[in-house]
């Protein structure tokens, strides 16, 4: 019999101290089934759901917790496997304004669209004359209700602003 866990951590890491704890999980049968792992500078915050034999449950959970300097906690769950006929990918380009994370959740909640993953960078453009700006890009998986068209959630997204751009990965 399998167990099904999601492991959250947050703390000073190394990618080597990921790679062992993907090691130990794989040593007693498991598998990461979904992973978010970010870095900045030496800190790490993470989020992993884990399947592995019930009987090496415990000897996993305890590698994760036995880490110096890592703050861990664990979610017992289901095995639940997104239908992937509704979920998309999406990228999103504008000029970066304050508040346009918000304003983006904002029309997605509004709809019941649940985002699974959401990336999101700014990169300053230094142009000629003196004049600079940032441009904001957002990667994301979402998954929307059967009732909702992905077409509509394209538009609604574009008119956040004219120089809003969505890109839907096919």
């Amino acid at each position: 019999m399998n167990s099904t866990f999601i492991v959250n951590f947050s703390g000073k890491a190394t990618p080597a101290t990921i790679k062992q704890l993907a090691a130990i999980t794989h040593e007693n049968g498991g598998k990461w089934l979904i992973s978010k792992v970010n870095f900045i500078d030496d800190q790490v915050a993470a989020v992993i759901k884990v399947e592995l034999p019930t009987h090496n449950e415990e000897t996993v959970k305890q590698a994760f917790q036995s880490t110096p300097d890592l703050l861990v906690q664990f979610t017992n769950t289901e095995l639940h496997a997104h239908n992937a006929d509704v979920i998309y990918q999406i990228r999103i380009d504008a000029n970066d304004r304050a508040g346009i994370v918000n304003e983006i959740t904002h029309v997605l909640d509004n709809q019941g669209i649940n985002i699974l993953d959401m990336d999101c960078q700014r990169v300053f453009l230094a142009g000629g004359g003196g004049v600079s700006s940032s441009l904001f890009t957002a990667s994301m998986a979402i998954k929307i209700p059967t009732n909702v068209k992905i077409e509509d959630v394209v538009k609604e997204l574009e008119s956040l602003s004219e120089d809003t751009k969505v890109m839907l990965d096919a």
